[in-house]
């Protein structure tokens, strides 16, 4: 994951150092970043239904900055990315409470064998 950030972090560098000058580099700049959470977003393989909406607006993005359309273009490439970044929170955050549950069961599992040890041994110990 430190690797998928550090990757994404030089495009974002790289793409706010290649950009031109006055408002192009500002949405040079947006549209690199967008595609770099893009990939994020594909590396953490998630449902292309949840991200379609988002690839949609960053390619209508290009296509207004392709017309001279820089501010419009901008903000789509920002909502892009914004909706991006919030599938791949949310599916983090699936992940997680899934690994709660995994990790509360254990415990449980661990306390019931807990109970059964202690009472054999307090049997054991009344003989």
């Amino acid at each position: 994951m430190k690797a998928k950030i550090f990757a994404c972090s030089l495009t974002i560098a790289l793409a706010a150092l290649t950009g031109c000058s006055g408002s192009q580099s500002g949405i040079n700049r947006t549209l690199g970043q967008a595609e770099a959470t893009r990939t994020l977003a594909a590396d953490s393989k998630l449902d292309a239904s949840i991200t379609s909406s988002a690839n949609s607006k960053l390619e209508q993005a290009r296509a207004l900055k392709e017309d001279g359309k820089t501010e419009e273009a901008q903000a789509l490439a920002e909502q892009s990315e914004l909706e991006m970044r919030l599938a791949i929170a949310k599916s983090e955050n699936e992940k997680a409470k899934i690994e709660d549950q995994k990790l509360e069961e254990s415990l449980r599992a661990d306390e019931e064998r807990k109970v059964l040890y202690q009472s054999i041994l307090d049997k054991e110990t009344k003989k």
